[in-house]
């Protein structure tokens, strides 16, 4: 009998889906090892996660072994956010030189230093490690609405509670900033136990699909958003300047690059009152420490 659980961003029953080695490396083959990592795809909006990771301390995956065998094209993420800045910017249409910049899962804080020293833009990191470079722009601490621009490369799948710490995150947003973020989109249909981008070991237990993106956007109070080349992992979303992003009334325009923007139909936003409470009490240490902070003050 498959084992369930309840998906982190509806709350709705998620089931087994496949297992896998705890030990497989994101684009790894598939070690020969007992399958003791259990996937989850929810039953209503298809993300797929595992809980294997949820009461780890994060900081400890990514060691200087990380980036040296795990990642090491992290200077190439530093083109890649750059157009997650151009992406969000075709929505806000501020100049450029003006506009703040976070870097929420800034790694080495490689962006944040081109981004300083070479285009003289106003970016800031932010971490669960403290960068190698760019030090002097990274933040131990989220400010309140600072920022007209947060993006996120490769992060999202290494969140262990999407919602709650992205809620968290956006808090820093000023009314009407724009939140960009680059994933591996995740097809349902395709993607299976072998998929390359399936990761334990290197902290990749959050894989979106496009309904868990619509969910997100739904929840987190996303009012315009907008695809690069119609690919769902890399995209812009306004968020609303009101502290209640629960709406269910709230227009959508999706805007895809090329096209015009149509409508798209609010998913329910039914709250799991209680089973957010418990994701609370069980969240990571690191991000309970950091993120969590202030929504227990």
């Amino acid at each position: 009998m498959k084992q369930s659980t309840h998906c982190k961003i509806c709350g709705k029953t998620a089931v087994e889906t496949f297992s896998i080695p705890r030990s497989k490396f994101t684009g790894k083959p598939i070690p020969e090892a007992p399958d003791d990592c259990t996937y989850y795809e929810c039953n209503r909006c298809k993300f797929c996660f595992t809980d294997i990771l949820d009461d780890n301390d994060h900081a400890a995956v990514y060691d200087e072994s990380y980036w040296n065998n795990q990642d090491p094209d992290w200077h190439g993420r530093v083109t890649e956010t750059l157009r997650l800045v151009l992406l969000a910017n075709t929505l806000l249409a501020k100049d450029p030189a003006q506009i703040k910049i976070l870097d929420f899962g800034c790694g080495m804080g490689t962006f944040i230093q081109t981004a300083r020293e070479k285009l003289n833009m106003l970016a800031w990191g932010y971490d669960i490690i403290e960068p190698k470079f760019g030090k002097e722009f990274f933040l131990k601490e989220l400010p309140e609405k600072k920022f007209d621009i947060i993006v996120s490369c490769e992060v999202l799948e290494h969140l262990p509670f999407p919602y709650e710490i992205l809620k968290e995150v956006l808090r820093s947003l000023k009314p009407g900033g724009v939140f960009a973020f680059q994933t591996a989109y995740y097809d349902p249909d395709v993607c299976k136990r072998d998929w390359w981008y399936i990761g334990p070991a290197n902290g990749h237990v959050s894989l979106y699909s496009v309904g868990s993106f619509d969910v997100l956007f739904h929840k987190l109070g996303g009012v315009t958003r907008m695809m690069w080349n119609n690919y769902p992992g890399i995209q812009a979303w306004q968020i609303s300047n009101t502290d209640d992003n629960q709406s269910t009334h709230r227009e959508d325009r999706v805007t895809q690059k090329g096209a015009s923007p149509m409508r798209a139909p609010a998913p329910g936003t039914s709250r799991q009152g209680s089973f957010i409470r418990m994701m609370l009490k069980t969240i990571a240490p690191e991000w309970a420490k950091r993120i969590y902070r202030r929504a227990r003050s």
